[in-house]
């Protein structure tokens, strides 16, 4: 129990310290002028949470106000792989209502009570409880750093959505926010992104690494695949990701986001006017 607690508070720190460090790093130059979010990204709109197994992160919530017809968007949460939860939405409720989708967050297991497999496993037991629930309807997983590597995992490896009586072709698309770890043994951005990568991922790389699963012969849903353009490092994996797609018959764009930090990202999404939320928007409603 000593060893776990002490991994635990591992993690968690080397977690807090990159996500300061990146902010600190990306988002000097826009200090005076960057739109700001509302403290740790909960939405006031109103939603009810579904449980889809015995832990509280085992749920996903469903905002209310959705249409009764049109895409279902579900996002699913960063954090680097242990912290964060399904509450940190920022803007997406009303980004949802203001082009017509039916929104939900989903929830998931944190490091190191499980691994990324476990999360992905309790990320598409979330889609196939909304698909049960919102049958016949285009359905979208949209996800930001950590969340972006486990909405590509779920929607390249068939596992995961077997589980469920699914395939990844009963996605209709996946969007991505600056992800990273779609190749974990790989190039991991320097030392202090590296050991969280570790800290996640353990002996397990390479079976959780969505480049290297992506195969001949499956039908993946279309990919669109954003970055901030100072991180050389997401740029690497994006384009990598899009490539082995493509290479294996699927779809993929690749765009990146010229003046936005990794938080910004996130948090700016789907605000009135912001130019990857729109370009997102055009993804899901030209299906």
């Amino acid at each position: 129990m000593r060893e776990l607690d002490r991994r635990a508070a591992l993690i968690a720190g080397m977690a807090a310290t990159f996500a300061a460090g990146a902010a600190a790093a990306q988002d000097r130059p826009r200090l005076l002028g960057r739109r700001r979010g509302r403290g740790d990204g909960a939405s006031d709109a109103p939603h009810v949470s579904i449980s889809t197994g015995p832990d509280p992160q085992q749920a996903y919530d469903l905002y209310s106000g959705g249409p009764d017809t049109g895409p279902v968007l579900a996002f699913i949460h960063g954090g680097g792989w242990s912290r964060g939860d399904r509450s940190m939405v920022h803007g997406l409720p009303e980004y949802a209502r203001r082009h017509g989708l039916t929104f939900a967050s989903i929830g998931y297991r944190l490091v190191p009570q499980v691994t990324p497999r476990e999360q992905a496993q309790d990320v598409a037991a979330a889609v196939a409880g909304l698909k049960r629930t919102h049958p016949g309807r285009p359905f979208f997983l949209i996800g930001h750093s950590a969340g972006a590597h486990l909405a590509a995992l779920v929607g390249v490896d068939p596992a995961y959505l077997a589980g469920q009586g699914l395939q990844p072709s009963d996605l209709a698309g996946v969007i991505l926010l600056d992800g990273a770890g779609y190749d974990a043994t790989g190039d991991r951005g320097g030392r202090l992104l590296g050991d969280l990568y570790g800290a996640a991922f353990g002996d397990q790389a390479a079976e959780l690494s969505p480049i290297l699963l992506i195969r001949s012969g499956v039908t993946y849903p279309p990919y669109l695949i954003f970055h901030i353009a100072s991180r050389a490092d997401s740029k690497r994996q994006s384009e990598a990701l899009a490539a082995a797609l493509i290479r294996a018959g699927g779809r993929a764009e690749v765009v990146a986001a010229p003046g936005d930090s990794h938080r910004d990202i996130n948090v700016d999404f789907g605000k009135a006017g912001d130019a990857e939320g729109e370009r997102a928007a055009r993804f899901m409603l030209d299906r």
